[in-house]
């Protein structure tokens, strides 16, 4: 209830009408109904039923008395391992100074479409997330349709269709996969087609492969491995490590988007850490 002489109300526009995520309201309104003693079948959250691996809840236990701040791209030692692992997963040879570290993969999102002055293409279907923040900030966004014909996947003609209505205009392609919510794959035949019309149009490209390591049915590929300069992994540990409440995400950069990665470390900055 507003009091008579309180401050009034006056939202930024682009924040006006929106709502909670969609899929922590359901998990949330699930665990409510959970407390009530129903019983609940979940089909929101990409939550881990797994334990969070032992080793590195010892490794967490080991270092609880750390405390003090951290650079502004994070812990060293922690963007080194994060290089090696892209190195040995993706024969990309990277290096610390290529890994940003962030308080979950969603965090580092947000802060690239900020920094990031141009359209951002999301497939349909796709995460939740992805519309919403560009919307906040005052993105344009493009939708790549999908099919059942193809697999739910957008195609790399559907791509060039797209940005040939403005040839050279700055974009965000968002490639989610394996695919949440579809939970389908792209071959190594589709992720080269696309890699080429990256190439053609200079597009970044965000690959969020956040469900990499729970692909199993043959080995993820990234798209780095085709389009290395303009591709950025995103990964974290709230698939495969089951922590999604532990907050770490990881964006890896190719050396020629240094200035991406520093640009958003400014922002980084400035605000969580």
């Amino acid at each position: 209830m507003k009091r008579k002489n309180s401050p009034d109300i006056n939202l930024n526009l682009n924040v006006r009408g929106l709502s909670q995520s969609a899929t922590l309201y359901i998990n949330e309104k699930s665990n409510e109904l959970l407390k009530q003693g129903k019983t609940v079948y979940k089909f929101g959250l990409g939550q881990s039923p797994f334990p969070v691996p032992q080793s590195v809840v010892e490794e967490l236990k080991k270092n609880a008395h750390q405390k003090n701040y951290l650079p502004s791209k994070g812990l060293t030692e922690l963007r080194e391992a994060v290089a090696n692992y892209n190195c040995r997963q993706d024969k990309i040879c990277y290096s610390t100074d290529d890994v940003l570290i962030g308080p979950g993969s969603k965090e580092l999102m947000f802060l690239l479409q900020y920094v990031y002055y141009g359209d951002i293409l999301i497939p349909t279907p796709s995460w939740v997330s992805y519309s919403p923040q560009a919307h906040i900030i005052g993105r344009q966004v493009h939708w790549l349709c999908t099919s059942k014909q193809n697999n739910w996947l957008f195609t790399a003609e559907e791509l060039d269709k797209q940005c040939n209505n403005d040839y050279l205009k700055p974009r965000i392609v968002i490639l989610n996969y394996p695919s949440n919510p579809v939970g389908v794959t792209y071959t190594k035949e589709q992720l080269k087609k696309i890699a080429d019309v990256a190439r053609k149009h200079k597009l970044i490209l965000l690959s969020d492969e956040i469900y990499g390591e729970l692909q199993h049915n043959g080995k993820h590929i990234s798209i780095a491995k085709y389009y290395g300069e303009g591709t950025i992994i995103s990964s974290g540990l709230s698939k495969w490590c089951g922590a999604g409440g532990w907050r770490l995400g990881t964006f890896t950069f190719p050396e020629s988007l240094r200035w991406l990665l520093d640009a958003i470390a400014v922002m980084a900055s400035e605000t969580f850490t």
